[in-house]
């Protein structure tokens, strides 16, 4: 609902969700309403409440701006001290409840927001983003028949914390094994592209990416930095062969999965595939801990405690 519409709106809310918050527009609506509601909930994903000159990996080359860099900590400044005051009148209004999508998120949720560490702790939980239904309701299934390339990426181009460029570095260590990569971006446009990785510039529609994964032996997903990191959450839960960044958030968030493999960041450029090589066969007994039994079925019975 709009914020006209909910002036117009003559319906007795009780219950506020923010779903990660911002300055522009929920904090200005709940510096103005929160009398009204007797709960609020923030579900913190990660940007809203974290300084990004500190925590993202520095920008490629081409996407460098000074002036940038210093508009985002002069807005991360005022945004921290911001959501700190919020956070504090509210709790003691006894209003909040926070869910935060990894116990990383919430770790540096504290390290960043000033308040009161034992409200945090009774007023919050842990609740993990669901996977699509189209990655637990099929199974990975290796179509040795429509076989595209060994590796497939999904990521965008231009973002370091997605680390193309570890990618492009896997795949010049590995020349016998070929790569697809589908993403936007102008990485490629400023650097060369290896011979044995081909570029798919385009975007995928959530329900067609079960069907492509097929397609492939390995997914190759490597982050710098996640709060959760849903989409490989969701190609381990489709039950196929990943490889990710050895990275604490990963290894909370993946750690029970046996289709997944960690590297460090820093050995992509030297791991050979066939001594790291990962099976293609079915893997059974997966974990459900991305299904909305323990997700979307969590936040529900919580929200429905707020009344």
């Amino acid at each position: 609902m709009s914020l006209s519409g909910f002036e117009k709106s003559e319906k007795d809310y009780q219950i506020l969700i923010s779903h990660a918050p911002n300055i522009k527009n929920h904090i200005k609506f709940i510096n103005k309403y929160s009398k009204g509601f007797s709960k609020i909930i923030f579900v913190i994903h990660g940007h809203e409440v974290l300084p990004l000159n500190k925590y993202y990996p520095r920008n490629y080359n081409y996407e460098r701006s000074h002036l940038k860099k210093m508009t985002q900590l002069i807005y991360d400044k005022y945004k921290l001290r911001t959501l700190s005051k919020i956070f504090n009148k509210l709790f003691e209004q006894n209003k909040v409840k926070i869910f935060f999508v990894s116990s990383w998120m919430k770790e540096h949720f504290l390290r960043n927001i000033e308040t009161n560490l034992d409200k945090v702790n009774s007023n919050s939980e842990i609740i993990f983003n669901a996977a699509n239904e189209a990655f637990i309701n099929n199974i990975y299934e290796f179509d040795n028949d429509n076989y595209l390339a060994d590796f497939i990426t999904i990521r965008p181009l231009d973002q370091p914390k997605y680390g193309i460029d570890l990618i492009v570095k896997f795949a010049e260590n590995n020349p016998k094994n070929t790569f697809h990569i589908y993403g936007e971006g102008r990485y490629f446009d400023y650097h060369a592209i290896p011979n044995n990785v081909k570029l798919f510039k385009r975007f995928i529609e959530q329900k067609d990416i079960p069907y492509l994964l097929n397609k492939y032996k390995c997914a190759l997903m490597p982050t710098r930095l996640d709060s959760q990191g849903v989409m490989v959450c969701e190609i381990a839960t489709y039950g196929m062969p990943c490889i990710t960044s050895d990275i604490p958030i990963c290894r909370e968030m993946l750690k029970d999965f046996p289709n997944v493999k960690f590297i460090s960041n820093s050995e992509f450029g030297k791991i050979n595939i066939f001594d790291f090589l990962l099976g293609i066969n079915k893997v059974k007994n997966l974990p459900n801990k991305f299904h909305n039994s323990n997700t979307v079925d969590t936040e529900i019975e919580r929200i429905k405690e707020c009344f």
